[in-house]
């Protein structure tokens, strides 16, 4: 008697219905712990974000304070004892007093706000803004505004940050730990004690706290899981961490694998009695099949089935060779497009190259675009390719061209072309002005940092001249129909050509229209410039890095 996939299947899962059922188990346990891991992820974020703002709005009243202290002894024309009152009136709340210091930061004079006088406001300032002492004491110093030169010292309240954080830790979590600030040294400011460890910073951790960011990361503390979320405050050079136990945050998950483990084992014992019988007879040929698809995924295409079951399982097995099969033959094929691919984008544009390999239309013309086109030109490489061998100059050119075009990439750029020592790049989409500027900022940057080297090694200063333009241009196959370009062609490129042509070492000139396109970047107008080419002047801009 010849039995169907599903009678089989039937008896199969009263057989080994713990296999699947454990299987379904730990992905619902993966799943549960994967959804717990991202809302504890978001939470921690969300606590981290809110004790951040907690923090900074403390710190900028802190700051404001400072600057009309500083206003306050400035003011010669009002009275002194006024002064001094409506000092003592600002400082107040988290704060401790003022320090007064001369303009050479010596110590002059102090303004308590209540008790005993506070040591932190007798220490001279080391620099303008917040600084943490060696002690975790936080202070704000600034300069006095007005006649009178000299500084001003602010000392926060050592408990004023800490009550904070706790209080903070307790909304949320229910305990007070659970978040606390270091300084720029990794060791606490608030929310923890100056001298304790910090597990957190034996993991994988930025050297420093002067970029914006959030990492979430799983650690163990004194031998106890936690998973902790940091957040830098690149102003202050600070870090914020939230941390609480793992059972704590993953406590649903225990309940989960406590009720799975009960169900797991009665199912087992029913199973077994059920199928001991028909088990082995109706689960043999899965073994070979499962063979046979960890085979196909390390790319064995060429394993054949050994499955003759004569049933469902056996056309399975047919259908996974003919699969393998096609598999094998659309790698071939892939990567046969790939390296026509490759070696096309050695001569062409990217999107020209991926056109011609899927079998694109390639035929002339074009559409009209609005782009922002950049010219990039080594300057005074003429005098250096003269007195250069050849194969040095290439040399020098194709290293060159390697960091200009990753540049343009990076950037979301078209390396259109390369003209002796000149790079043409394209930009189109959204900002397309924005990145072109950007770009161009980073070709100078990547230059300069290589300069030292190719002094070094081609006895040569390399400088780049950059011209950037902006505005509609035709971009498409141009030239015939045996020969053609994918390009580009408008007054865009005539200008940012022209502007490149006069453009000084290390200097990017734009158009005006590349001005009003970038409001955040800065420019300095260099006049009106005749431009060959053009019918009437140019104002000519210069970007300000």
């Amino acid at each position: 008697m010849r039995w169907t996939l599903r009678t089989k299947w039937t008896l199969a899962v009263l057989a080994i219905g713990i296999v699947p059922l454990a299987v379904l188990g730990g992905v619902v346990l993966e799943l549960q712990r994967s959804g717990l891991a991202r809302a504890e992820k978001e939470l921690e974020a969300a606590v981290v974000d809110e004790a951040a703002t907690r923090v900074l709005v403390d710190l900028d009243a802190t700051a404001r304070t400072g600057a009309r202290v500083g206003k306050l002894l400035g003011d010669e024309s009002a009275d002194v004892d006024a002064r001094i009152g409506a000092i003592r009136e600002l400082v107040a709340g988290p704060l401790t007093g003022v320090g007064i210091f001369d303009g050479e930061r010596r110590f002059v004079d102090a303004v308590i706000a209540e008790g005993k006088d506070d040591p932190a406001l007798h220490v001279a300032p080391a620099r303008a803004g917040f600084e943490v002492l060696p002690d975790g004491r936080v202070r704000w110093a600034g300069p006095i505004e007005g006649a009178v030169e000299g500084w001003v010292v602010l000392a926060v309240s050592p408990g004023a940050l800490d009550e904070r954080l706790k209080d903070l830790s307790l909304v949320r979590f229910g305990a007070p730990d659970r978040v606390y600030l270091v300084d720029a040294t990794r060791r606490p400011i608030a929310g923890r004690g100056r001298g304790e460890p910090l597990p957190i910073f034996e993991r994988p951790m930025p050297t420093s706290f002067s970029a914006e960011l959030v990492v979430t990361t799983e650690l163990v503390d004194r031998g106890v899981p936690k998973v902790a979320t940091l957040r830098t405050m690149p102003e202050q050079g600070w870090a914020l961490v939230v941390e609480r136990p793992t059972a704590e945050a993953f406590a649903a998950l225990s309940r989960t694998r406590h009720a799975l483990a009960v169900s797991l084992g009665a199912f087992t014992l029913l199973a077994a009695m059920a199928g001991l019988l028909v088990a082995r007879r109706s689960l043999r040929p899965l073994g070979p099949l499962m063979d046979l698809v960890r085979r196909y995924a390390q790319r064995e295409f060429r394993a054949r089935s050994a499955v003759r079951s004569g049933d469902e399982l056996e056309a399975l097995g047919s259908s996974l060779e003919k699969m393998a099969d096609d598999l094998a033959a659309s790698e071939t094929e892939i990567a046969k497009r790939a390296r026509t691919e490759e070696n096309l984008r050695r001569y062409l544009p990217a999107e020209a190259a991926e056109a011609a390999v899927n079998e694109g239309a390639l035929d002339l013309g074009g559409a009209k675009r609005s782009v922002t086109v950049v010219f990039a030109d080594v300057v005074a490489f003429t005098s250096f390719a003269e007195r250069t061998p050849p194969d040095k100059a290439v040399a020098f050119l194709n290293e060159l061209f390697t960091i200009l075009s990753e540049v343009v990439f990076r950037h979301e750029g078209m390396v259109d072309k390369f003209i002796g020592d000149c790079i043409m790049a394209v930009f189109r989409g959204d900002d397309h002005c924005a990145r072109a500027l950007a770009a161009a900022e980073d070709m100078h940057a990547f230059v300069a940092s290589n300069l030292p080297r190719w002094r070094s090694e081609y006895t040569f200063d390399v400088e780049l001249g950059i011209g950037v333009a902006t505005g509609e241009v035709l971009l498409g196959n141009l030239g015939s129909e045996s020969r053609m370009e994918y390009t580009v062609i408008g007054d865009a490129v005539n200008v940012a050509a022209r502007l490149e042509a006069i453009a000084r070492p290390r200097q990017t000139l734009a158009t005006r229209e590349v001005k009003e396109a970038c409001p955040a970047h800065r420019f300095t107008s260099l006049g009106e410039h005749a431009l060959r080419g053009k019918a009437q002047p140019v104002e000519v801009f210069e970007v300000v890095t």
